[in-house]
């Protein structure tokens, strides 16, 4: 190895010096700086920088997979309306078959006022019981209660609707009054979901057969209030033993029975009409004959739904109050009839009611 230390110890040495002489340093500049310019005053407009879109690219696929359905789809099915009149039939089968006959008062029409209140309820009706007791035949008191339900509509005014559900006689009360009942029921289930122009009030009367006891209670319970706000009352009874479908009722421009009768001409519907002066006796005297009777008599308009044959004599069609009034015997006597009067009733009771103002 060589030895450097001699270079290194002259190379300390002429450091030492240089330190020690110093070097010159330049001054530091006494000149004035120069005055910056004022930032006060109106200063030209900067224009605005143009902004250009960023452009998006549209994403085109550039291959699509072909897809070919390996079989044809199955369409969904469309629902199929109920026709007019089935479900009407059903009900009068339980009342007049499953329950059968149901004197006033008797434990068959309570158990008839039950089954009437649980279909309104499963309608989704709130349901009042209004009881009452009247006089049987024997001058025995009974006891019987009219069933209520009620559809709020647009109008707070409303149409009553109402059947009587009791029967009288040896027959099992399929037309009178069970048919009525069952139309009502039908066409309360059909207007659960759809809006009405007035509030509509079902009424199964009790009580029929003896005096028309519980439609007269019922108006007898109303006030003046409630006899104004009133509407009409449709009454349902005895429908499918007759060869006529009719609608009485009061005449005139804007009355119940006369829109009913247009409807059914409309809906090419077989349908007669007598007014309400051609019901009454000779003499005049009102017929006092169904429950539309009571609501007569304060002054409520009314439409009646009845199938009769006013050219021929009672006994030659008779099965009011007869051992005749059965399902049965309808049906073997009259082929086709029941199905056809209670889908022209039920379709004019709907009508009516969503389109009558």
């Amino acid at each position: 190895m060589r030895n450097h230390l001699p270079a290194l110890a002259l190379l300390l040495l002429g450091l030492m010096l240089l330190s020690a002489c110093g070097l010159p340093v330049a001054p530091a500049s006494t000149a004035t700086p120069t005055a910056q310019p004022s930032l006060q005053g109106t200063l030209p407009p900067t224009a605005a920088p143009t902004v250009v879109p960023t452009l998006v690219p549209t994403l085109v696929p550039t291959r699509w997979p072909t897809v070919r359905p390996t079989a044809t789809p199955t369409p969904l099915p469309t629902p199929t309306p109920v026709p007019y009149g089935v479900i009407a039939r059903q009900h009068l089968v339980d009342l007049s078959e499953g329950i059968g006959r149901r004197e006033p008062g008797s434990p068959e029409e309570a158990m008839a006022g039950r089954y009437v209140a649980a279909q309104f309820a499963a309608y989704g009706y709130a349901t009042q019981v209004q009881a009452f007791i009247f006089f049987y035949w024997d001058g025995i008191e009974r006891g019987s209660a009219n069933v209520i339900a009620v559809k709020p509509g647009e109008s707070p005014r409303e149409i009553i609707v109402g059947a009587h559900y009791d029967s009288t006689g040896p027959g099992k009360g399929a037309d009178d009054n069970a048919s009525g009942v069952a139309v009502m029921l039908e066409v309360a289930s059909r207007l659960r979901d759809v809006q009405t122009p007035y509030t509509i009030r079902f009424i199964a009367f009790g009580a029929e057969e003896v005096g028309l006891d519980g439609s007269h209670y019922y108006v007898g319970q109303m006030d003046d209030a409630a006899i104004r706000n009133t509407v009409g009352m449709i009454n349902l009874d005895s429908l499918v033993a007759g060869e006529i479908p009719y609608v009485y009722g009061d005449a005139g421009e804007g009355m119940l029975r006369d829109w009913l009768v247009a409807r059914a001409e409309e809906l090419g519907l077989e349908v007669d009409t007598r007014t309400a002066p051609q019901l009454d006796g000779p003499d005049g005297t009102p017929c006092d004959c169904a429950d539309y009777d009571a609501f007569q008599e304060v002054g409520i308009p009314f439409a009646y739904f009845e199938a009769n044959n006013w050219s021929l004599a009672q006994d030659e069609w008779a099965v009011w109050h007869t051992a005749n009034d059965t399902l049965v015997y309808l049906e073997a006597t009259r082929p086709g009839r029941v199905d056809k009067h209670l889908a022209t009733f039920a379709q004019l009771l709907y009508d009516v009611l969503v389109y009558y103002r």
